[in-house]
């Protein structure tokens, strides 16, 4: 066998059952999604975080309810009305406002239903990540990691 029919089978060896393992991957997070979009809103969701975002990041339409940080990347999270069919005309609506702001997206990607995000450059680098939280709830997830 040349080495370009080896490399073809190789590939799709390869292939299958990577898309496979995706594929499942992604029902189980629409799974998950379905799942968090039933469920009842945790009281602290509605209690700011004590970090605030910095004044150079557009705030969310929601309550920002909490924070975390390893290093020098910072990660808030922030409530937001919403549903699971809405993920993405909420990260698009997210994204207009730190385009307003100085910020270019560098790339967007979306699972229907189970979770919307962007990657973003400018004043700070980062992502940001739209998913179910509880019901008539969204989680915005944004990491800044510079």
């Amino acid at each position: 066998m040349s080495a370009r029919p080896r490399s073809r089978v190789i590939t799709a060896a390869i292939a299958l059952p990577l898309a496979v393992v995706l594929t499942s991957c992604s029902e189980e997070d629409k799974d998950k999604a379905k799942e968090a979009a039933n469920a009842s809103c945790p009281s602290t969701i509605s209690q700011p975080a004590a970090t605030a975002l910095p004044n150079d990041v557009p705030p969310p339409a929601g309550t920002v309810y909490d924070y975390t940080s390893q290093g020098k990347t910072q990660v808030w999270f922030a409530a937001i009305n919403g549903s699971p069919d809405q993920l993405a005309s909420l990260r698009d609506s997210y994204d207009a406002q730190l385009t307003g702001k100085g910020y270019s997206i560098e790339g967007t990607d979306q699972e229907q239903g189970a979770e919307a995000e962007s990657e973003f450059k400018g004043p700070h680098e980062g992502t940001t990540n739209f998913r179910p939280l509880c019901s008539g709830k969204v989680v915005l997830r944004l990491k800044l990691t510079s």
